[in-house]
């Protein structure tokens, strides 16, 4: 393209030259100076567009660096709503446990406190059977002599093992209620939190 330029100045150059009566030598040095221009305008825009290529490389890596800086901004975020997940189900599952234990402590109270009352009626029941049993023997001993004693003592020992029988029924209730309790227990631990 430069070229054709070139010689369609040196052909209205040798024109205007013929025209004006000059020299072959001073044509010649006008050429010179139009191709010298010619080329400096085909210099300056090649400049131009290097100089518009490299604005624009310079733009789009300031975009990918704008784009990476966004992208790690996001990655932060991500990192620290996962982070803030992890402790809120942590401290979820600390208070589930206190839970938990608050209520095992309960029901080992309750199961401790059912045990030992039903010892102590066992123990009362068992009691009773031995006074029941030497207040039998004692009206048997007294038998043939005192007759009207023996009535009596027969009747504490009526008395003692009414009072044994009601003590061994609220002992297999109370069995039953911490077979039940133990049982529920087992099938949800957490039904009385």
């Amino acid at each position: 393209m430069g070229h054709g330029r070139a010689a369609v100045r040196e052909r209205a150059v040798d024109e205007d030259t013929e025209h004006d009566g000059l020299a072959p030598s001073a044509r010649l040095e006008d050429q010179v100076l139009t191709d010298a221009r010619e080329a400096l305008l085909d210099a300056r825009e090649a400049l131009l567009g290097d100089r518009e290529r490299a604005a624009d490389a310079r733009e789009g890596a300031a975009d990918d660096r704008e784009q990476a800086a966004d992208w790690r901004e996001k990655a932060a975020d991500e990192r620290e709503n996962v982070a803030d997940d992890r402790r809120d189900a942590s401290e979820q599952r600390d208070a589930s446990v206190l839970r938990l234990r608050s209520t095992l402590k309960r029901r080992a109270e309750e199961l401790s406190q059912l045990i030992a009352a039903a010892d102590a009626r066992d123990r009362a029941a068992e009691i009773r059977d031995r006074a029941a049993e030497a207040r039998d023997a004692a009206a048997a001993l007294r038998a043939e002599e005192f007759r009207r004693l023996e009535d009596r003592d027969q009747g504490r020992a009526s008395v003692d093992r009414m009072w044994a029988g009601n003590d061994r029924d609220k002992a297999a209730a109370d069995r039953a209620d911490l077979r039940d309790i133990g049982r529920d227990a087992a099938e949800d631990p957490t039904a009385q939190e």
